[in-house]
Parts: C-alpha cells; sequence; structure tokens
C-alpha cells in the first residue's frame, strides 16, 4: 500500500530526532563522533561480510557492545547509522528508516538493561536477554512495516500471516546476535570499558 510509504518513513526520521539532537549539547563532541564512526564501521562490515547469509548477521551485536560500553545513546545511533551505511550494500528503500529504527531502539534498550553489571557479567544473560531483545524489538518494528507497505487487505488474518512468515526470520537474526553475544559479548565489552574509562572517552 505505497500511500504508507512516506508517513511510516516520516514517523520513523522524527523518532530518531532526539537521539540525534543530543549532539548540539554534547561534550567533548570530536571523541564521541569518533567513537560512533568506529563502530558504525565495524556494524556495517559484519553485516556485509554475510552478505549471503540472511538475518545471519553480528551487526546487532556489535550495536548492541557499543551501547553496553558508551551508553545508550551511543548504541542507538551506532545501530542507526549502521543500518543507514549497509543498505548502500542491501538497497535502500522506503524500509531503511524503520530498519535504523529498530536496531536503535534494540541497542538502546540492551544498553539501558545491560547498566546492570550482575546481568552484563553473565555470558546467558547478555545471550539472552540480547536475543529476546532483537528478535522482539527489531522483528516487530520490521514486521510492523513489512504490514504498512505491503499488505492491501487489513484485516486480522493478513496481519498475523505477516507477523507469521517473519518470525523465521527474526528468530534468525536473534539467535545470532544472542550466540554473538555468549562468544565475546563479555570479553568485548571489559576490554573497551578498559580503554574507555583509561582514555575519558
Amino acid at each position: 500500500m505505497t500511500n504508507w510509504y512516506i508517513p511510516a518513513a516520516v514517523i520513523c526520521v522524527i523518532a530518531m530526532i532526539p537521539f540525534f539532537a543530543v549532539y548540539e549539547r554534547r561534550r567533548h563532541l570530536v571523541a564521541h563522533l569518533t567513537i560512533v564512526a568506529s563502530v558504525t564501521a565495524v556494524a556495517v562490515i559484519s553485516r556485509a561480510a554475510f552478505f549471503a547469509l540472511p538475518q545471519i548477521k553480528p551487526v546487532a551485536a556489535v550495536c548492541v557492545i557499543a551501547g553496553i560500553v558508551f551508553g545508550a545513546h551511543t548504541g542507538f545511533i551506532c545501530g542507526a547509522l549502521a543500518m543507514l551505511a549497509s543498505n548502500i550494500i542491501f538497497g535502500q528503500g522506503p524500509w531503511t528508516p524503520c530498519q535504523m529504527l529498530g536496531l536503535g531502539l534494540t541497542a538502546f534498550i540492551c544498553a539501558l538493561i545491560f547498566r546492570n553489571r550482575r546481568l552484563r557479567s553473565s555470558r546467558i544473560a547478555l545471550a539472552l536477554i540480547s536475543g529476546v531483545v532483537t528478535f522482539a524489538v527489531y522483528g516487530l518494528i520490521v514486521d510492523i512495516q513489512s504490514v504498512l507497505f505491503y499488505v492491501s487487505d487489513y484485516n486480522i488474518a493478513s496481519c498475523l500471516a505477516v507477523f507469521a512468515s517473519g518470525a523465521p526470520m527474526n528468530a534468525i537474526f536473534g539467535a545470532t546476535t544472542g550466540v554473538i553475544m555468549a562468544l565475546i559479548g563479555k570479553n568485548a565489552t571489559e576490554r573497551l570499558d578498559h580503554i574507555r574509562v583509561k582514555y575519558g572517552l
């Protein structure tokens, strides 16, 4: 349903404005921009490297780790920019703002949850929470986008059919994020946290 393309994209862009607007008053802007650029580059590469494997991509885990170490706001920015930049490879379209919002919120929510030191020190918690949030938050937003953009006859059956068809792909993406976090999440956050404190980032 093409008349939803512009409104949906505009709503997503408006939802992201408060996160980007923080830069207007942020101290140490150059250092922070360097972190964002570096993490975004790694996230884009991590998505592009697995181009041939649908949804088996570490991009969400990279952004979640950035959010845990450098703050929820940074996680959101990295997630949003990673989807925008990587879609130069995967294809830009009206779905891009929805993917930006979805991955940004995924990293943001995970970062808020993992402010709890006990949770972030547990590989199981890192894996389960990151995987579930990726599946639920990112999956829900991109599936809503699919309903708005591709369903012409809105009813419960057609909407549920879209969510059901998207669930396996969302589950793969969530599981991939969980596995990556289980393997490297704890070590990566500890090392980056050490660097953050050492250099006052």
